[in-house]
């Protein structure tokens, strides 16, 4: 698999992680994740270089991750002065003519009692979680939001925006499914201080066929 590169320099490098592909393989499967196809690309450079994600995303969400060259930079990107911001594009349904042009949800989130995957909101034993979102457009009972996340809990755009009772499309797991085949989120925009140069960094990346399709 080609790498979609939408940044690059000596020390990171952003992609655009295609839907359906993990972020890390697992450890039981013999299947390639996208650290897999980002060493094989440097391999075949003749550079044997090990990627360390700052940023990783769901197997069903597309978009941009960000990459470290060196184990000390991905440490330096998770501090507060980097200021790592992901932005989001999703598509919701359901109540979406309830939605406000600019809110929040500020409701904690916890594992649910019996899953190991599924997540919920939980005001006795979660963790605390802040969701800003905007919406962007509204059309035929959908609407397409940009989000951003002020923590960053498992599953939690999903969580919370099917508490607003405005699931993600093709949410098989907090909502209906859709013909999409996958949940309608992907990562769109990242921006940053770089650790080294200290140079701030915006790179974007455009909504992808099917969820364009989709909406």
């Amino acid at each position: 698999m080609a790498l979609e590169i939408y940044y690059e320099d000596e020390y990171l490098l952003a992609v655009n992680k295609p839907a359906g592909l993990l972020s890390h393989p697992h450890d039981k499967k013999e299947e390639l994740g996208l650290t897999d196809i980002i060493a094989a690309h440097y391999a075949a450079l003749g550079l044997p270089l090990i990627p360390h994600l700052v940023s990783r995303l769901d197997r069903c969400t597309s978009g941009l991750v960000l990459a470290a060259k060196e184990p000390r930079l991905q440490y330096l990107l998770g501090q507060p002065q980097t200021r790592l911001q992901k932005i989001y594009l999703a598509i919701a349904a359901g109540r979406v003519d309830d939605l406000p042009e600019h809110g929040s949800v500020n409701a904690p989130i916890a594992r649910k009692e019996g899953s190991i995957i599924e997540r919920q909101v939980d005001f006795q034993r979660g963790r605390p979680a802040l969701t800003y979102f905007d919406v962007l457009a509204r059309r035929k009972g959908r609407a397409l939001l940009q989000v951003r996340l002020a923590t960053g809990r498992t599953h939690q755009i999903r969580v919370h925006l099917a508490y607003l009772g405005c699931p993600l499309a093709g949410d098989g797991l907090y909502g209906p499914p859709a013909p999409l085949g996958r949940h309608a989120l992907h990562a769109a925009a990242l921006a940053f201080y770089h650790p080294i140069t200290q140079k701030y960094i915006e790179i974007s990346c455009a909504l992808p066929e099917d969820m364009l399709r989709l909406f």
